[in-house]
Order: C-alpha cells, then sequence, then structure tokens
C-alpha cells in the first residue's frame, strides 16, 4: 500500500547561513508545482550557532524590512536546560536554533533535486518570528492567480502563532501579519472558496486538560478575519494518532472530496517511553467541508517510520507530511513529508488506492 520512502535533501546537502553556523535539519516543506512542470519546494531550514561550554548562544532575527541576525549571549548557569531550549531566569524560553525557509528545486516528477538556494528565502523580522519561521503550507488560488503562504513564526512579543504572507510569483511576499493566533498551528487553507468563504484548517492547542489537540475549520471572507470555527477531526483512543493530530497538507480537491494528509502522535510505554509520529488522510464533502466522510482506520497508519532517517534525528520516528502534489501520470500523488525533523523524504502512491483504504465515518462522531 504505501509508496516506497526516499530521502530528497539531508542537513549536509544545505549551505550554513552564517561562517559559525551548522545545520540541524532540512524538512517539513510546503511544495507547489511550477508553470513549467517542476516541483518547488520551499523547505525549513533549522541551524544553529557553535555553542560553548559557559557560554549559550541564542540567534534571533533582529532586521526589520531585511535579513539580520542577532546573537545573544547568555551565561549557562543562569539558565535551566530542558531538551528543547534554555529557560532565562525570566522564565521565558530561548531556542538554540533558528528557522527559515529555502527554495528546492526539483524536476518535473518530483523526485531528484536540480538546486538549492545557498541563503534564507524568506526569514523571520524583528515584529514577525524574530525567533524563527517554520513549517509552511503555500496554496495556489488558480480564479486569483496568487500564493498564500501560511508559516508558523516563533516570536517575544506573540509566542507561537501563524502568519499569512501572500504573492503573485513565488518571490515577492506581502506579510499580512497573524492569521490564528497563540499556539494555533498546522494551518492549511483550500485552494477555492467554498460557499463564497475561503476555508482553513487549522489546529488550536488550548489547555488540554479537558481535550486533545485536534483538527479545526474556520471560515473567512478576506483571508485575515476568521470565525465559524468548529473541530472536525478528533484523536482516536487505542490508534496510531491517539495523543494529537494535526493538517499535514494543502487539501486536494479529488471527485470523491476534499483529500488531506495529517499527522497522528501516539505514546508508546515500556523502559524508554517514547513518542511516535505516524501519518494517514481524511476525505472531507466538497460542497461542506466540515462534514468528515472518510478516515484512515485506527488501526494501521498510512504512513508510519520506515527509514533510518525517518527513525533517528533530532526528534526520532517522525514522519510529518506537509506537501501533496498530484504527479504528472495523474493517478498518482507525491508527498512530502519531514523526517525525524531533520531530513526530508517523498513518497508517490496512487490516489486510488488511498481512497479506498479509507474508511467511511459516522457522522455522529465529526459533525
Amino acid at each position: 500500500m504505501n509508496g516506497k520512502p526516499k530521502v530528497l535533501v539531508r542537513p549536509e546537502d544545505v549551505k550554513p547561513t552564517l561562517p559559525n553556523f551548522r545545520m540541524r535539519g532540512v524538512f517539513n516543506p510546503a511544495g507547489i508545482r511550477l508553470k513549467d512542470g517542476r516541483i518547488m519546494l520551499y523547505a525549513r531550514i533549522a541551524e544553529t550557532p557553535k555553542h560553548g561550554e559557559t557560554v549559550f548562544l541564542a540567534p534571533r532575527f533582529s532586521g526589520t524590512k531585511k535579513m539580520e541576525i542577532t546573537i545573544d549571549k547568555i551565561m549557562r548557569k543562569k539558565m535551566e536546560f530542558d531538551d528543547k531550549w534554555y529557560i532565562t531566569n525570566e522564565k521565558i524560553a530561548r531556542l538554540p536554533t533558528i528557522s527559515h525557509m529555502r527554495k528546492i528545486l526539483l524536476d518535473e516528477s518530483g523526485m531528484y533535486v536540480e538546486e538549492i538556494s545557498d541563503k534564507p528565502d524568506f526569514y523571520g523580522l524583528k515584529d514577525d518570528g524574530d525567533f524563527g519561521v517554520e513549517d509552511p503550507r503555500i496554496t495556489f488560488f488558480e480564479k486569483e492567480k496568487r500564493y498564500a503562504m501560511t508559516y508558523v513564526a516563533i516570536s517575544m512579543k506573540s509566542g507561537v502563532s501563524t502568519f499569512l504572507a501572500l504573492s503573485k510569483d513565488l518571490k515577492n511576499w506581502e506579510r499580512k501579519g497573524i492569521l490564528f493566533a497563540q499556539q494555533n498551528k498546522d494551518v492549511a487553507i483550500f485552494p477555492e472558496k467554498i460557499n463564497g468563504y475561503y476555508v482553513a484548517l487549522n489546529r488550536p492547542e488550548g489547555t488540554m486538560i479537558f481535550d486533545k489537540p485536534r483538527i479545526w475549520i474556520s471560515y473567512s471572507k478576506d483571508l485575515i478575519f476568521w470565525g465559524k470555527d468548529k473541530p472536525i477531526i478528533m484523536p482516536r483512543p487505542h490508534s496510531w494518532d491517539s495523543l494529537r493530530i494535526g493538517t499535514g497538507t494543502v487539501p486536494l480537491k479529488t471527485k470523491k472530496g476534499w483529500l488531506v494528509f495529517y499527522h497522528g502522535v501516539k505514546e508508546v510505554n515500556g523502559p524508554k517511553p517514547r513518542k511516535v509520529y505516524c501519518a494517514g488522510a481524511f476525505l472531507l464533502d466538497l460542497k461542506r467541508p466540515d462534514k468528515v466522510l472518510a478516515r484512515t482506520p485506527v488501526e494501521v497508519p498510512l504512513l508510519r517510520p520506515e527509514l533510518p532517517s525517518e527513525k533517528e534525528g533530532f526528534i526520532n520516528e517522525v514522519v510529518f507530511p506537509t506537501a501533496a502534489i498530484p504527479d504528472k501520470d495523474g493517478k498518482s500523488i507525491l508527498i512530502y513529508s519531514g523526517a525525524a525533523d531533520s531530513s526530508t523524504t517523498v513518497r508517490k502512491m496512487s490516489i486510488n488506492k488511498i481512497i479506498n483504504s479509507l474508511e467511511k465515518v459516522s457522522q455522529a462522531d465529526y459533525c
């Protein structure tokens, strides 16, 4: 059933932004097919300064219009260490890494790299992702002839929020500001209006006391102000997606419905408890996108960590789909995923086989 995964890009394939930086990952890309038939990925690039034993280096974007990077030096003895970040005396987290986006140009097959940008193509600004920008999704509006990119910005002022940028050429981006505020991530916008509204899938986290992170749907007249929010996809007990879920790819229109790939997380108990990220898919009604038609079964995910690069990396055992592009043959789809928060992989799979693998759902459980 699963297409054989292939590693496209590894950290060693990418040139560091600064001489004293080292690559940590190239992963979680947005993707779009260009007019010439080739595919362009907009990948998240994570890199870090070379830290010392006594001084922690915390990079941030400090420019207001162009890229500028400032590296704050903080004495380690004044900080609390966590596996992901450092906590200052003010109880504020500072990251050892900084992320931006770079273009990766693929051939028409989408399986081979032709070119990788040697410098950032999209980066944070002082008031827009000063601690980094990451995990983009790009939607092309055919009727409007423009692109919309959602991305997560990490900021001292706005925390972890999802921002929006618009473009006519995938080169010049007009930043529109916050789309969904604090701790709402995994935002993917449908490629056309439905019933007069732009539609977006998103994943607010809230307190996580009464529920687990799940996929919501929201509507907008102008891409800026969103409402009519509603949760539509939930984690399932005793499943590969029991802990948390999130939208992976921009919805793809098929005859059977809107096809969306998503990631799911489960906790594995044992001597060394761990979390495993797998992926599945679901179908939404074409005219009523809040109606779930079918979903990957509870027992077996559609994608799971298979390659060594998916099993071991910055975060082990992660398959995180973020782009799905129809193949030139018209029958298959190319699924691009982050692998262990380190590399980027691709799988070519039959669209019909994916849809046929889904199970119909009970509407009482979803709407």
